[in-house]
């Protein structure tokens, strides 16, 4: 029988806020999809998915299964799961990458241009990138300092039952009443 342990405020506000983040991602996704399927089709007829089809497989399959990895870590912060105290600092290192990257190299997306250098497309990509920043760079260094500390890994440390040394003992250590007078 596994001891209740209790969870921290901490633990509780990630693993909430991944599934916010899950569900948000899942919803934009969805909208992206939805408007790649309604594109109007080329001069031959073709729709994006007919001619570009690996390229949609990917689209369609890969960020659903990310979302679900991400889902699946945060149910199992809920539970206190020792692998998802490892998997949930993979994604935050992975997401801190990530948003580094994007200000390394991607400069003009991540600051503010004034739009008449820039079209329509280029300051919607603007807005995307900071908007990606804003949400993850905070999120992934408080994830990667929350789930080093002393106090949280103790949280997520396994607890086994004690193995009975005398078959007639019960799981509360005592020995049955039956086994006794005898």
């Amino acid at each position: 029988m596994e001891m209740l342990r209790t969870r921290s405020a901490g633990v509780t506000a990630a693993a909430t806020f991944a599934i916010l983040g899950c569900v948000t991602a899942l919803l934009v996704w969805g909208y992206i999809v939805l408007d790649l399927v309604n594109l109007p089709a080329d001069e031959h007829g073709r729709h994006l998915y007919e001619t570009q089809s690996g390229l949609f497989l990917v689209i369609g399959f890969l960020p659903p299964l990310a979302i679900a990895a991400l889902l699946r870590t945060a149910i199992g912060l809920f539970h206190l799961r020792p692998w998802a105290r490892i998997a949930a600092m993979a994604w935050a290192a992975t997401a801190l990458l990530v948003s580094l990257w994007l200000i390394a190299f991607r400069p003009f997306e991540t600051f503010i241009i004034p739009e008449r250098f820039v079209s329509q497309v280029e300051s919607f990509r603007q807005l995307f990138a900071i908007a990606f920043l804003f949400m993850l760079l905070p999120v992934s260094v408080w994830w990667l300092f929350l789930f080093r500390l002393k106090s949280v890994r103790k949280q997520f440390e396994t607890t086994r039952p004690r193995r009975a040394a005398n078959p007639a003992e019960c799981q509360t250590g005592s020995i049955s009443t039956h086994k006794a007078v005898s």
